[in-house]
């Protein structure tokens, strides 16, 4: 089988965490850290690592900082912002393979260009802990009365830690989403982003639980492969 390689405005991204402390939050301990997110030699697969990072570790212990907040300074967390933006309309696609670790929490999602339009324009191809053979999907909008921000969550069950292709087809008035070609979940709705400017993003933090598992030669590094495949207004890959 012929592969062709995904093109390459969709290979460009950006990450969190070079110029100050920003965190995936949500429940989770960790901060992002730039060097967490490479692409690797094949030119299409990206590898989100989550390690503790033992040395940082020492070095907040070392100036005073208690063992949560040692710990949760120096697990370090990747984040893939995708700089392809376009109208949500059309088929969004990605392969994504969890690592088998339910200490691991990730989100891949659309997320809108302006991130003031927010909650418009959140949709989550995949999201939740690792390891309960469930995970989320969802579609954010702010009430049209209010402004708050709502959502329509549901959970499909799904296996995150094997390879996946992800698909999500936006329509005015209808939202899709395909693993594996098969279609998972439709919902028909006024609130599809189909106008509104998106980007593929993917997120990951470290369950809290990860604590439990401390002792005094603890080492822990875990990698989300990730695959970005298709989008509006790009050929084909």
């Amino acid at each position: 089988m012929s592969f062709q390689p995904p093109h390459a405005a969709l290979l460009a991204y950006r990450t969190y965490g070079g110029w100050g402390v920003q965190r995936p939050e949500h429940g989770t301990l960790g901060r992002y850290s730039p060097d967490m997110t490479k692409l690797l030699p094949d030119g299409r697969t990206f590898a989100l690592t989550l390690r503790l990072d033992r040395a940082a570790y020492q070095l907040y212990r070392e100036l005073g900082a208690s063992h949560e907040q040692a710990l949760h300074n120096s697990l370090l967390c990747p984040a893939w912002a995708g700089l392809h933006n376009a109208p949500g309309h059309g088929s969004w696609e990605i392969e994504l393979q969890a690592p088998s670790s339910d200490r691991v929490e990730l989100v891949a999602m659309l997320w809108p260009q302006n991130d003031r339009e927010w909650p418009l324009g959140e949709i989550n191809f995949v999201e939740g802990r690792v390891g309960s053979g469930q995970t989320l999907t969802n579609l954010h909008w702010p009430d049209p009365e209010t402004g708050s921000p709502d959502h329509s969550p549901e959970e499909i069950h799904l296996d995150v830690t094997q390879w996946h292709h992800y698909q999500v087809d936006i329509d005015p008035g209808h939202v899709r989403w395909f693993v594996d070609g098969r279609l998972r979940r439709e919902l028909h709705t006024p609130h599809a982003p189909h106008d509104v400017p998106v980007h593929l993003v993917v997120q990951a933090g470290v369950n809290p639980a990860i604590r439990d598992d401390w002792h005094d030669d603890f080492e822990w590094e875990q990698n989300i492969l990730f695959r970005p495949l298709r989008a509006p207004q790009l050929p084909r890959a």
